[in-house]
């Protein structure tokens, strides 16, 4: 026998097939540890739906997917934060425990990165090259063969053979139209350490940086070099701002070297080596790595010898443009990958979720049941007149469970949506997209009396998919066509799960997805330049 477990079965699938078909394109070899992964949650998914119990099957599928999906990519983040702030030893105790996660070649592979790095910092160049020659010897897919391009790009910063970099990327440059951004990006900061303000800043634009889908803490990370080598103290401050955050802060003595090096590029010398001294003095202190001590120490002696790099080029255009770079990332997160959510948003939420709060209350139960009686989406009321079940019933749902799963969607789409739009758009495209579909639901399936704001969310997510694909001049072309594509292939597999769910409003689902979608092409996204007002305007702390 089915209860509301079941509702929770349904996105398990779904996700296991995207998985599925995502990680096969990666080659059995690689990937077959996170196939059985995926299969595994799916198997939760099927099994429960089929043979039961589900109310097992349910939270044990849930468990293995935050096992398997969630907690996995938490340690990536810390590992590649590790190896950005030199920590190797941290980095390399992240691999270790990645390897419970990652099965087979994944796992092992990231622990002789971290060896590799932590070699480099070494100085024990032949070993890291050793290691990561052996992998670049077997047959990989080609994002895995990019990460050990970019570590052994960073082997070579962490020599400072900069110009190895420079005229590695130029040879490639002139053999190949598109070189690897990963390349591209090193070079930007090689260009810099040898005093070339103008290539450094068109190496930075050829890296698309804009296209790596990479949250603004980690571009801030990326650019925080770029900025401090050009001279610019408040550009490096505002970087500090943006990627001093989370459990991961950056500690001091990073923040003080790279402002010791924003002086020496603006030639302030005297200062810089003040700083470089208390940088050295806070890291004994603290016990740092010795590997940040001993770049304070190089930074020092060149300063000594007057070995000083004087940067060429018109550096306010590299700034410009790099701020600009800077602000095109930032425009994709906030598009993409809303932090923040509105008070519009947070108010449809609170209306769904306070009639289910107040469900179990004893005496709230002739309310509730008075609310569905008079406000649930039955055709043959609304055929008599009753229009205003076709607003009421998306705030009415199932149980608990059908409100939540409503509620994540309107969560995230309609964050989105505020973004792209603005706050009223959003307000009127959930509003005539839950009519719209709605109305689909009366006229094509009339038989089946319906609650919920799937409908509406299905509206929220097909103007989203309008939104992205009319914002070609403002989102990167990748970053526009990956995000469709998913999208695509999520709207696609709802539909086709539709077909097999009992009880479920299909019509209503594909109403609202159609309307939703046309009312995004009808309405004007926001301009760019508005984007980041209507964000603050209407912030909440992050939830």
């Amino acid at each position: 026998m089915q209860t509301q477990f079941s509702f929770w079965l349904y996105p398990l699938i779904l996700f296991s097939v995207l998985a599925l078909i995502m990680r096969l394109q990666l080659g059995l070899a690689w990937a077959w540890g996170f196939v059985v992964q995926v299969s595994l949650i799916g198997a939760c998914g099927i099994l429960g739906l089929s043979v039961g119990p589900d109310w097992i099957f349910a939270p044990l599928g849930w468990i293995l997917f935050v096992l398997f999906a969630v907690i996995p990519r938490i340690l990536l983040s810390r590992l590649d934060t590790c190896v950005s702030l030199l920590r190797a030893n941290q980095a390399i105790e992240y691999a270790h425990k990645l390897k419970y996660f990652y099965w087979g070649q994944p796992g092992q592979f990231w622990i002789d990165m971290t060896r590799a790095n932590s070699l480099f910092l070494e100085r024990k160049v032949d070993e890291a090259l050793e290691i990561l020659s052996s992998w670049e010897k077997q047959k990989l897919p080609k994002a895995v063969s990019d990460v050990i391009h970019t570590y052994r790009l960073s082997g070579r910063a962490m020599l400072g053979q900069w110009q190895y970099i420079v005229d590695e990327y130029e040879a490639a440059a002139a053999r190949q139209k598109n070189v690897s951004h990963r390349l591209s990006l090193a070079a930007s900061r090689a260009y810099l350490e040898v005093g070339n303000a103008d290539q450094a800043a068109n190496t930075l634009e050829k890296s698309q940086l804009n296209e790596s889908r990479a949250s603004t803490k980690s571009v801030a990370l990326t650019l925080l070099p770029y900025f401090a080598l050009l001279g610019s103290t408040s550009d490096t401050e505002k970087m500090f701002a943006v990627g001093d955050s989370g459990k991961m802060a950056l500690p001091e003595y990073v923040k003080l070297y790279w402002l010791a090096r924003c002086q020496v590029a603006a030639e302030n010398i005297g200062e810089a080596k003040i700083a470089f001294l208390k940088c050295s003095q806070l890291i004994q202190e603290q016990s740092g790595p010795a590997n940040w001590l001993a770049r304070v120490q190089n930074q020092l002696d060149r300063i000594n010898k007057s070995e000083i790099v004087h940067v060429s080029g018109n550096v306010q255009s590299a700034l410009n443009r790099g701020r600009k770079v800077f602000e095109q990332c930032e425009f994709v997160e906030k598009v993409i990958f809303p932090t923040r959510t509105s008070i519009v948003v947070a108010i449809f939420v609170v209306l769904i979720l306070a009639l289910e709060t107040i469900r179990p209350i004893p005496q709230s139960s002739i309310v509730i049941n008075l609310c569905h009686l008079f406000g649930r989406l039955d055709a043959h009321f609304v055929m008599q007149g009753q229009w205003w079940r076709l607003i009421t019933y998306l705030f009415l749902h199932a149980h608990i469970s059908h409100a939540l799963l409503n509620v994540i969607g309107l969560f995230w789409f309609g964050r989105m949506t505020v973004n792209i739009y603005g706050p009223g758009r959003f307000v009127f495209i959930y509003l005539a997209s839950g009519i719209l579909s709605g109305m689909s639901h009366v006229l094509l399936a009339p038989e089946m009396p319906a609650v919920g704001a799937s409908g509406a969310v299905m509206g929220l997510f097909g103007a989203v998919a309008a939104g992205i694909w009319r914002l070609k001049d403002s989102l990167p072309k990748g970053v526009r066509r990956q995000e469709l594509a998913w999208m695509l292939g999520l709207a696609l597999s709802q539909i086709v799960l539709d077909g097999f769910l009992p009880h479920v409003a299909s019509m209503a689902h594909l109403g609202g997805l159609v309307f939703g979608f046309l009312l995004g092409l009808l309405l004007q996204p926001k301009k760019r330049t508005d984007l980041k007002v209507a964000v603050n305007e209407f912030a909440l702390p992050k939830v």
